[in-house]
């Protein structure tokens, strides 16, 4: 039977006797002032027996059964190696988190050995970085939730040493220890990775990493309290968000220089980057109307934004008091915009999975309607337009059409070179406008009731060619579209390219589009565009359990009858073998001429049996084709050898697959060409039906 202590939150069987309630409201304090986690134990955790400020990260590792097992050997045999070394010992675990585990003696009916976990924090801004790339695109995604990163902790090897010693103390005062063996902290911490370059962190101290805002509100916060608490205004907050820099926070019309900063910021600056830490002395910044200062603001040693005074020259004490609010609260924005930078990209990847996996089963021209569906709701808009671009008529088409006056919008086109979409293709640069008036545009027709000026227009192009244009208006809530909103869509455009470029194919919209990705010579898709397209496949198989084959042929003794009967004739045996393979292959099979001579046929949900009836097929149908001059060939025709590979355990990747279907065709040429391999098979293939 459990029981609860209202003092915290300790669990503990009816058996064993809790620790006091004095113990637990002194770890609660500790762990508070501390910023830190604190838990007690008995051997192996969890389960912990009370559980103080616990780590966010620390507590998704624990509640997931595939997971946890990466922390045993670290907080799961804390017990184990706090008793055996009777002090404080400090460890840094799988996740990059400092810990330190400490033995505590509870006297109460019967001597009970007990352990405290203390940290659980970062050290260092790198590491938390590398936790973040695991949970985006590494071997943690499957762990990601919005709660992961709400309680993160940051800190320094003497808080934790203080915490440490203050623990051992509250437990001597308690008579939890026995007075001739305190536990002490003999050894301070590990020194944190990185930390000789500046790479150390402030702690964080209890309400600072329990931000709740939004990156863009919290930066908003902070430059009031630089004006209440510092009286220090005009201002400007500048950070990294991706790969640019972009405004956060503005107060007392900073916009414009504060827009210099960031260009500045983006083109590079190596006098601002050679400042260093946020302390040193500022650079002066002379725009039209006056000057201003701009400190730099880094962590661990690396530049992340810029915060820009616009009251300038200021005096010793100002600076000062700027360095003193620099260093309170750039640690906290930066692991915000870490925060959200994870969650706009793992919101990112759920639509670019969706784009993939619902354009594989809608009808061509319901394509262009799901592809603008998923970036409204990632954009949070009310309203969406898909323009694709006719090259012949020199404009913009509405494809597709979210919102109010939908219908009316899909019938509307626009002049490349009299409107402002057209302009932002030929330009070939995003547009984001906060307010079309104030940007000094003609405002939108009365008729179409837009409730904001703000919108957002988008130009998709792939390989140096004009696809579209991407429109956002009306954003929910009212709000205007700024540079966080831009990049996201970036995230995105260029998974939005493709998918439109193989939308716009499979209606075959202009001549043009279908010459890229397809072979002039045969007819058959090229090799660029068969590589995407089984991707694609392996990625449909592996989420539907699907099979799936893949073949690759190519012309026996090609060179010889190339050589003997001239270029012309060659052109000719490489149509006729596409005709074959045309002729041969289902409409969901997919063959390209994948180089010279060789062909590959992507055979989708088909099983290794399946695949080598085709086989046999193809190279029937080639060998009993009368090409000219084929008596000359070998074997007294013009023939094809065949490998075969399908998706496995071991074939999983489309290089893999294809890798594997080039040996087998290898094999084939080595038993004496005109026949049919498969990889991982043996080479003597039974009899095979033939279906001519």
């Amino acid at each position: 039977m459990e029981k609860m202590i209202a003092a915290g939150s300790v669990r503990y069987e009816e058996e064993f006797t809790p620790p006091t309630s004095t113990w637990v409201a002194a770890q609660e304090s500790a762990a508070r002032e501390a910023g830190l986690s604190v838990l007690l134990i008995e051997g192996t955790q969890p389960p912990q027996l009370a559980e103080s400020n616990n780590n966010s990260i620390c507590k998704a590792f624990q509640s997931s059964p595939s997971h946890a097992q990466l922390c045993e050997p670290f907080c799961g045999e804390a017990f184990a190696r706090a008793q055996a070394a009777g002090e404080a010992v400090y460890y840094r675990c799988h996740a990059g988190l400092h810990c330190f585990a400490m033995p505590i003696q509870h006297e109460s009916q019967r001597p009970q050995q007990l352990a405290v976990i203390g940290g659980r924090a970062f050290l260092s801004s790198a590491d938390y970085r590398r936790l973040v790339e695991r949970f985006r695109d590494g071997d943690l995604q499957s762990l990601w939730s919005p709660e992961l990163l709400n309680n993160v902790i940051f800190s320094t090897p003497d808080e934790l040493e203080k915490l440490a010693a203050r623990l051992s103390s509250e437990a001597a005062k308690g008579e939890l220890l026995p007075p001739s063996s305190p536990a002490t902290a003999a050894e301070p911490p590990p020194q944190a990775a990185g930390e000789a370059h500046g790479e150390a962190t402030a702690p964080l101290h209890g309400n600072s990493h329990a931000i709740r805002q939004s990156l863009r509100e919290s930066c908003q916060h902070a430059l009031a309290i630089l004006k209440s608490e510092y009286g220090i205004e005009p201002a400007a907050l500048i950070f990294r968000i991706e790969e640019k820099f972009v405004r956060l926070g503005v107060r007392g019309g900073m916009d414009a220089l504060a827009a210099i900063v960031c260009e500045r910021l983006n083109g590079d600056w190596p006098e601002l980057r050679e400042r260093g830490a946020v302390h040193e002395s500022p650079l002066s910044l002379t725009f039209q109307g006056g000057e201003a200062e701009v400190f730099p603001l880094t962590v661990g040693g690396e530049l992340r934004g810029a915060l820009v005074v616009g009251r300038a020259p200021l005096n010793p004490a100002a600076r000062a008091s700027i360095g003193e609010f620099c260093a309170a609260h750039v640690l906290p924005l930066e692991i915000l915009r870490l925060r959200e930078e994870l969650q706009r990209r793992m919101l990112a990847a759920h639509h670019l999975q969706s784009f993939s996996a619902v354009l594989n089963a809608v009808e061509p021209e319901e394509a262009y309607s799901t592809i603008l569906r998923h970036s409204v709701e990632l954009m949070r808009s009310e309203r969406g337009s898909l323009m694709l671009f006719d090259e012949g008529a020199n404009e913009l088409k509405v494809q597709a059409a979210i919102g109010p006056r939908a219908e009316v919008a899909q019938k509307m086109h626009f002049s490349l070179d009299a409107s402002l979409c057209g302009a932002v293709l030929n330009d070939g640069r995003p547009l984001v406008v906060k307010n079309l008036r104030a940007a000094g545009h003609a405002p939108a027709p009365a008729d179409r009731n837009y409730k904001s000026d703000s919108f957002i227009s988008y130009p998709i192009i792939i390989g140096g060619r004009r696809i579209g244009v991407l429109n956002m208006t009306d954003k929910l809530g009212g709000e205007v579209y700024d540079d966080l909103d831009l990049n996201l869509l970036e995230l995105i455009a260029p998974q939005l390219a493709l998918a439109l470029d193989r939308a716009s194919w499979h209606q075959k919209a202009t001549q043009f589009q279908l010459l890229s990705i397809t072979d002039p010579l045969t007819g058959l898709v090229n090799r660029r565009y068969m590589e995407e397209r089984l991707a694609e496949e392996v990625e449909r198989t592996k989420r539907h359990h699907f099979e799936m084959s893949f073949l690759m042929l190519d012309i026996d003794h090609f060179k010889l009858y190339n050589d003997r009967q001239g270029h012309q004739a060659g052109d000719l045996a490489l149509e006729m073998t596409a005709q074959c393979l045309k002729s041969a292959l289902r409409t969901e099979d997919v063959a390209s001429r994948y180089g010279g001579e060789e062909f590959t046929v992507l055979l989708p949900q088909t099983s290794i049996g399946e695949a080598c009836v085709i086989a046999e097929r193809i190279r029937r149908r080639v060998e009993r084709t009368q090409f000219p001059h084929g008596e000359t060939q070998p074997h007294r025709a013009v023939t094809v050898s065949i490998g075969i590979s399908a998706f496995e355990a071991e074939l999983e990747t489309p290089s893999a697959i294809i890798g594997a279907a080039d040996q087998a065709l290898y094999a084939a040429k080595k038993r004496g060409r005109n026949c049919v391999d498969i990889f991982g098979h043996q080479p003597i293939l039974p009899p095979i039906p033939h279906a001519d």
